[in-house]
Formats: C-alpha cells, structure tokens, sequence
C-alpha cells in the first residue's frame, strides 16, 4: 500500500516537474523578449513603459518557483560543502540521505502553509501591483506555495526511497568526495 502511494506521488512529481520545467524555459524566453522590447522602447524612442519590467519581474519569480521542484528532484541545489567534507564519509552520507529532506521538508512545508495564506487573503482582496500598469498579483501569489507544496512531495519521494534504500541495505555507494548537503 505504502508503494502504491509512493508511486503515485512519483508520477504525481515527475510529471509536474517537468511541466514546471517546461513553463520556466518558455517563460525565460518570454523574459528576454519583454526585457528588448523595454530597451527598444526606452533607448530607441524615448517612450519608457512599465510594461517590460513588471513582466520581467512576474516572469522571474514564477521561473524560479517553477524549476524549484525539479531541481531538487535531481538534485541540481547549489551546496556548500565546506563544513562536510572534513567529516566522515557515513556521516555526509547519513546527512544527505535522512537529516536534509527532514528538514527541507519541515521548511518547505511551512512556507506552503504560511505562502497559501498570503495567496488566499491576495486572491480574496484582489490584490493587485502599486504601478502604473496595476497588474493582479494574486496569480504570482498562488503559485508559490503550490510549487513549494510541489518541493515537498518531491523531498518526501526522496526520503522515502532513501529509507527503503538503508532498510533493504541497498543504498548506493558514492564517491565519499561528491556527497555534498544540499538544504534547500
């Protein structure tokens, strides 16, 4: 039963991972366009708009929040490895596979829970930005615990394998030198 559930989160994971992924990629192009068509208009004809910047900033959040989940499921987190490398290999090791899911899941948890909050008193109140333009920000607002939420199950899949993995004593050898702590 409790490997029915996890496969289907993992399938749950993978496949919203790589739509996030996927939307992140054309949004970075849409980034670029709106960031030129801001230059052209301010630098080429004088006439500066908000348009381009608030777009670019919109963009750039969901990017992030959107590539946030499958990069954890691969594992891609910039580390710091200064402090583990001088401890033993079963210790980064025990660190990497049990102690950082804990607690990024403990920490990615709490800002779905307190992110939700935030989308649903911006979405109720209709939030919108302060600029010209007045674009609603309770889109951006809803996405981010979603994603977050997303970053959990993705740890949770990864914690539960690891489990599986030391419970069955199939847990697989890495190079002691590429066990680097990544805590979200």
């Amino acid at each position: 039963m409790v490997r029915k559930i996890a496969g289907f989160i993992n399938s749950i994971v993978m496949k919203a991972g790589t739509l996030f992924v996927v939307l992140a990629g054309i949004q970075l192009v849409l980034m670029v366009f709106t960031a030129t068509y801001g230059v052209i208009m301010r630098y080429f004809f004088r006439s500066p708009e908000p348009i381009s910047y608030e777009l670019g900033t919109i963009f750039l959040v969901w990017t992030y929040v959107f590539a946030m989940p499958e990069v954890e499921k691969d594992g891609e987190h910039i580390t710091s490895d200064i402090f583990t490398q001088l401890m033993p290999v079963k210790v980064r090791r025990f660190l990497k596979k049990l102690i950082s899911p804990i607690l990024g899941i403990v920490f990615c948890s709490v800002l779905t829970w307190k992110g939700w909050t935030g989308a649903m008193y911006s979405l109720k109140i209709k939030e919108i930005s302060v600029s010209v333009w007045a674009e609603p920000i309770y889109p951006v607002k809803i996405m981010i615990p979603v994603c977050y939420g997303l970053v959990v199950l993705v740890l949770l899949s990864k914690f539960y394998k690891n489990i599986m993995s030391y419970v069955t004593g199939e847990h697989e050898e890495e190079d002691p030198d590429e066990i680097k702590i990544s805590l979200v």
